[in-house]
């Protein structure tokens, strides 16, 4: 007798392996039998003939775990934008950015920036408090936390402006954040992050990087990396994300892998050809690519106002169409700028003296382009000195209030932006996974499709339109590769044992709703997911239920 049988599917296990034909049965949370013969006992039988069933997917770059609402898996623990799309289990932690380890005095700066709300009170200090949080709420899918490196060094050394812009750490400094990674690898991290575009990571010096992951290699963690740059410099921090995980000899993956300005465009050839050298030495290391030509997405008006500011659409409107405050927005915007680049400068002088790449700052007139202008859909993927070039406003930045304006307030960029030939190159690739860099939310604040739609895209797209890869392995791209780059022996396939995280779906209809206009709609062709033994969306629909699990890894001894 099974709780649960998936009855006449075409099962996709996982493994790369061809389809067959069976039935699922599922017993106290796992998979008990997968069965060509027919299973008839059970509480529940579904039948899914003409689906297919495939192991969960796991989504090896997500940001759930972030100290504000909007995001948050304390506040939205049903992650139904997640669910939806036939994702079980998420690694978060991401990009150096993580909810824990934090220092009393961290935790306390943290408070007073207001990153937390009332709804989410930062009242814990180790991974382990973070961890108890989590368990308590319960949350609908799977969590694998990593540490950030971005967290332990702002806890330690400080933001930018008191200390953490330096990047020689004193000997006491990378001790007690070895202590910390330390602790965070007993608590039940599965490994570090680092985001080496942003504050303050981006001030550390290679050494210091290998330093720390090799604390989390001691203990048979992993290591992911949103690397130094992935635009001008992205072949240059490919290299030192290689050297990082050979020196410190732990396992890495490049999170969401692109070149992301027409200046980069086809350096995944290269890129990809050192990871292939890397691997044939025998390092272990991957990457991970979401199918969106897009990067990053903001609100405009966010380029207007200081970034400790909330957004205030109508507020900023009516300053803007004010001659003399738009003066002053303008020229405090442009001041902005110039001071990051001088800042970036000096960093980049303190970084080549150890032969450490440093990121560019990007130019919010030419690096960032239009996904969405509700009035003018011309305009879609040029920047603002192309929009005023097309309108005869001589200034860019008169160019974006205009245009601002003329949108009401909704017009969105790109912070940066792929070509689909790069993507398929990186694709063509057997270690690369499929990641969304989004989080569990339901908030109107959603401005990327990632979020709702990134794996019924990517078999669509390169699936079922462009015929880039066969179902078997996009499923093993989106299962058993992420699964077993985080050392998960019981997930990411379908077979006797595992647990039973399964997701159905219609491998014909299968698509992605969610765009650049509307970002937050859910996907079709998903009727069933399955978290634990129990179906957490039924009939492409949340059923409320909360199976999921804080997944700890288990260190070795150090």
């Amino acid at each position: 007798m099974f709780d649960l049988i998936l009855k006449n599917g075409t099962v996709v296990d996982g493994t790369g392996n061809p389809w067959f034909k069976a039935d699922i049965g599922i017993l106290g949370g796992k998979i008990e039998s997968v069965s060509r013969t027919p299973l008839t006992r059970a509480d529940r039988l579904i039948d899914i003939h003409g689906l297919v069933a495939a192991p969960g997917f796991v989504d090896i770059h997500n940001h759930s775990d972030q100290l504000r609402r909007e995001g948050s898996i304390l506040i939205h623990n049903r992650a139904e934008n997640l669910a939806r799309q036939g994702i079980t289990t998420i690694a978060t932690g991401t990009c150096g950015m993580s909810a824990a380890p934090l220092t009393p005095q961290y935790r306390e700066h943290l408070r007073s920036k207001m990153m937390g709300s009332a709804e989410i009170d930062v009242d814990w200090l180790t991974l382990r408090e973070w961890i108890d949080r989590c368990e308590k709420k319960r949350a609908s899918i799977n969590i694998c936390p990593f540490v950030g490196f971005g967290t332990i060094r702002s806890a330690v050394m400080g933001e930018e402006g008191s200390g953490g812009e330096r990047s020689e750490p004193t000997e006491a400094e990378l001790e007690r954040m070895e202590g910390m990674v330390r602790q965070a690898m007993m608590d039940g991290a599965f490994g570090i992050t680092t985001g080496l575009e942003y504050p303050p990571q981006r001030n550390a010096y290679t050494e210091e990087i290998i330093e720390i992951c090799k604390v989390a290699s001691g203990y048979g963690g992993v290591y992911m990396s949103h690397i130094r740059s992935e635009d001008d410099f992205l072949i240059e921090a490919v290299n030192e994300f290689i050297k990082i995980c050979e020196d410190a000899r732990i396992a890495g993956s490049i999170s969401h892998h692109k070149a992301c300005s027409p200046t980069s465009w086809g350096k995944p050839s290269e890129t990809m050809r050192l990871i292939k050298e890397a691997r044939t030495r025998g390092d272990e290391v991957i990457c991970d690519v979401y199918p969106w030509i897009s990067v990053a997405i903001s609100n405009v008006g966010k380029h207007f106002i200081q970034p400790s500011e909330e957004l205030d659409i109508q507020r900023l409107i009516s300053q803007l169409k004010d001659p003399e405050e738009w003066k002053r927005i303008k020229e405090e915007s442009k001041r902005r700028v110039d001071e990051e680049k001088e800042a970036n400068e000096r960093r980049k002088r303190a970084l080549s003296e150890r032969d450490t790449p440093c990121p560019i700052i990007w130019d919010p007139t030419t690096y960032y382009v239009i996904v969405y202008s509700r009035t003018r859909p011309e305009f879609m993927w040029k920047n603002f000195k192309e929009v005023s070039a097309a309108t005869g406003i001589s200034d860019p930045w008169d160019a974006m209030r205009w245009l601002y304006m003329e949108d009401e307030g909704h017009t969105h960029v790109g912070l940066g932006y792929s070509r689909e030939e790069d993507i398929i190159t990186i694709y063509k690739h057997p270690w690369v996974a499929v990641s969304t860099d989004a989080s569990a939310e339901d908030t109107p604040h959603t401005l990327h499709p990632r979020g709702y739609g990134t794996y019924p895209r990517f078999i669509e797209r390169y699936v079922r339109e462009l015929r880039i890869m066969s179902l078997e392995e996009a499923v093993r791209r989106m299962t058993s590769l992420p699964a077993q780059f985080l050392g998960l022996q019981d997930r990411g396939v379908l077979r006797a044992g595992s647990w039973a995280d399964v997701v159905v779906f219609d491998p014909e209809i299968v698509r992605s709703n969610a765009t650049y206009a509307s970002p937050r709609e859910h996907p079709e062709g998903i009727p069933y997911v399955i978290v634990n033994g129990e179906v957490i969306i039924e009939n492409g629909s949340h059923s409320g239920l909360l199976p999921g699990k804080v997944l700890c890894h288990a260190p070795k001894s150090s």
